[in-house]
């Protein structure tokens, strides 16, 4: 059993066993946040005060799933293990998040890092603003899928690098996230759920601070947060952003289209790479036996350059193969009225004269 923990000291994961009680819990964030009086907990989207019954109740008993939660952690001098009080009372003070994703108490502001890279206003989340993506039934995808190129990694001796095509679903890019950063483990809805959290609490922060505001998201807070919620609704440039800090990597985004390389919270000294075909996201992986998805390793040293001019050139295969979509040039037909239209633009533009959403590409 896996639980992310927020504390005032910092970010932790908990490896706990399956039949692991309360007690167990408390005990384990006690000694990962250094707090020796009683804990106070909250957990969801917006957060929630967490119950908690004895310590000998086990934590598949709790009415929430613990594991792969995130848990806020506080501690209070009412919560749980007091001498006062065997329950959790969360605090006060609502929370504000940083660059990470991660969430603060009030107590902490003072101390909350400056934020120094604003993302251009110019730019919007391309899939989140536009209307529903074009069908993919006719995306080569489908084609390879089974049948992905593999290159062998230079001066890595027995190691090959390949793609991880990931579910045609319309959440490719959290999935590909999820697959780099944290393979293994099932995120999908909290990725989302950090999504909306990082959003939200960015408007605690001084105007000047603010890097997701309505002109930034192209609608309200609100409205974004309730759209990325939705399953459906596929990530971009502001999501990526959230999450590589989120799990403190850089991502790399190779554009099979044309080569080029989105960097998205550069400097760290690890990184990922995602492979961008124009309306899917699959990432990279290297093994020594790629026919064996276990072995994969998806996270590299940034000294690891070679992983990354091996990537790209994979990208170009995959472009030869007809791989890419130039979303700005991809002829499109409107399944309801019949109409031939030209890119996303024309698309979003027939949209929004007729309300329909019914598009296929067409070659």
């Amino acid at each position: 059993m896996r639980v992310r923990i927020r504390a005032p000291n910092g970010t932790h994961t908990l490896n706990l066993e399956d039949v692991a009680s309360v007690g167990n819990l408390v005990d384990e964030i006690r000694a990962k946040a250094g707090i020796g009086g009683g804990v106070a907990l909250k957990y969801g989207f917006p957060p929630k005060p967490l119950d908690l019954p004895s310590r000998d109740t086990l934590l598949i008993d709790l009415p929430i799933t613990i594991h792969g939660e995130q848990l806020i952690v506080s501690e209070d001098s009412s919560g749980f293990g007091s001498s006062s009080q065997r329950g959790s009372a969360g605090p006060n003070s609502g929370p504000l998040s940083n660059s990470q994703g991660s969430l603060f108490e009030e107590e902490e502001r003072e101390s909350f890092p400056s934020i120094t890279d604003a993302i251009p206003s110019a730019v919007k989340n391309f899939f989140s603003s536009a209307p529903p993506a074009p069908s993919k039934s006719d995306n080569p995808y489908t084609a390879v899928k089974g049948n992905e190129p593999v290159l062998r990694v230079e001066n890595n001796p027995g190691w090959s690098c390949t793609m991880r095509v990931m579910e045609d679903d319309n959440s490719c890019m959290f999935r590909a996230v999820n697959y780099v950063c944290a393979r293994g483990i099932d995120m999908m809805s909290e990725l989302r759920s950090i999504i909306a959290s990082t959003i939200h609490s960015d408007a605690d922060l001084p105007p000047d601070l603010q890097r997701f505001s309505e002109v930034v998201l192209g609608m309200s807070r609100n409205k974004y947060c309730e759209r990325m919620s939705n399953p459906n609704s596929w990530g971009g440039y502001i999501e990526l952003t959230i999450l590589s800090e989120y799990f403190d990597v850089t991502i790399y985004s190779i554009s099979v289209d044309d080569g080029s390389v989105v960097t998205y919270n550069p400097g760290k000294a690890n990184y990922g790479i995602l492979i961008y075909s124009g309306i899917h996201y699959d990432c990279i992986a290297t093994s020594k036996n790629v026919n064996d998805p276990d072995q994969d390793v998806t996270v590299f040293n940034q000294h690891e350059t070679n992983v990354l001019d091996t990537a790209k050139r994979l990208c170009n295969i995959l472009k030869d193969r007809n791989y890419a979509t130039n979303t700005s040039k991809f002829d499109l037909r409107c399944g309801t009225c019949g109409a031939k239209l030209v890119g996303e633009r024309g698309a979003q533009r027939h949209a929004e004269e007729t309300g329909h959403t019914d598009f296929a590409e067409y070659k």
